[in-house]
């Protein structure tokens, strides 16, 4: 965290401080002076211990207010079609402060043993109901201020969010349709066309079914399991042509992981990160694993290490994933990069 981030916690925790003891004190004197209590009663109330009790009373309210605001703000795209869930959450909330000023007034009756303490005379409901439309005004304007914030927040994480996408998906197209690959692809079709015309045929379907993947997935935030390893079986058959079958990819996904998502051409990615750092041949076939793990659901994608001795180390693509992941769901990927295997664990969303 940084220190930028620390201060502002710290101030926001110095406000809310403030303003709960101040609406403490702000219910402590007028329940006090004008809820119609006997002078007996009034003098009791009107103590230093009363006072702290109120503050303290407000601020583990308030603290408890703001939390469960915390929470549903962040649950709120989750319920927004149960509308009635989050109503009934502030409709408790309300009643809590009532029932807190009644509480509290009927306690410190008992305490001075006073008569009737669930009863208040000479208009002290109607200065009980008062305080407690205040407290609600200045709670309601905190946690509008504070949804006005979490929104703006979401605001700037979306926009950051499609930034970073426009250039991942850039970034995937230029990577698929930059000349190398083209031209390699073009060559090998050409040499299948001469020499083994049937596997040209499949070749070029392939070719043509990873373009229409790239095309589809650009507009898409996430892409379920099934598609993204089925592009791979065609995006890995281009390479396997034109390398020799040198390439494989052992899938170990359950069946029922398929349609778990993922950010789109997240597997390319990896794979082509793959080819592109390391010694594959017919005498060093490379061996790509796919498995899983539940607890979270993670996709771990694993090869050996056969650096090229002239190989690219800038690790962009990595980089770039690792940033969509953090925009998209606040979590990241991990890479363990050990003397003969080299593993990526990635998030899976429901």
């Amino acid at each position: 965290m940084s220190e930028k981030n620390r201060m502002n916690i710290k101030q926001n925790h110095i406000l809310y401080i403030s303003l709960f003891s101040c609406l403490g004190v702000f219910s402590f004197f007028l329940l006090t002076n004008y809820a119609g209590f006997s002078d007996t009663v009034s003098d009791a109330l009107y103590s230093v211990g009363t006072l702290l009790f109120f503050i303290i009373a407000f601020n583990l309210l308030g603290y408890s207010t703001i939390r469960l605001s915390t929470w549903i703000d962040n649950q709120y795209s989750a319920n927004l079609h149960s509308r009635w869930k989050l109503i009934s959450v502030y409709t408790m909330v309300m009643l809590m402060f009532f029932l807190l000023n009644y509480g509290l007034l009927v306690t410190a009756k008992f305490l001075v043993g006073a008569s009737r303490p669930f009863v208040f005379p000479h208009g002290g409901w109607r200065i009980l109901i008062i305080v407690w439309l205040v407290e609600l005004v200045i709670l309601g304007l905190l946690l509008a201020n504070r949804s006005m914030q979490h929104t703006l927040k979401l605001q700037k994480q979306a926009a950051a969010l499609q930034e970073e996408n426009n250039t991942a998906r850039y970034t995937a197209l230029q990577n698929q349709l930059n000349p190398h690959f083209l031209f390699n692809s073009l060559n090998t079709l050409i040499s299948e066309i001469r020499y083994n015309p049937k596997n040209a045929e499949l070749f070029t379907q392939h070719l043509s079914d990873v373009y229409r993947y790239i095309l589809q997935c650009q507009n898409q935030r996430l892409a379920t399991l099934h598609n993204e390893l089925s592009f791979l079986d065609s995006y890995v058959f281009l390479h396997q042509v034109r390398l020799g079958d040198c390439i494989h990819v052992h899938n170990y996904i359950p069946e029922e992981w398929k349609e778990m998502k993922l950010p789109p051409l997240t597997l390319q990615l990896l794979v082509e990160n793959v080819i592109k750092h390391n010694v594959i041949h017919s005498g060093k076939p490379m061996v790509i694993e796919l498995t899983s793990i539940e607890e979270p659901p993670r996709l771990i994608i694993s090869n050996a290490i056969r650096p090229k001795k002239c190989g690219g180390t800038s690790g962009m693509g990595l980089k770039n994933l690792s940033a969509r992941y953090k925009l998209l769901s606040n979590q990241d990927i991990v890479i363990e990069n050990e003397s003969d295997k080299f593993t990526v664990k990635i998030p899976l969303f429901q």
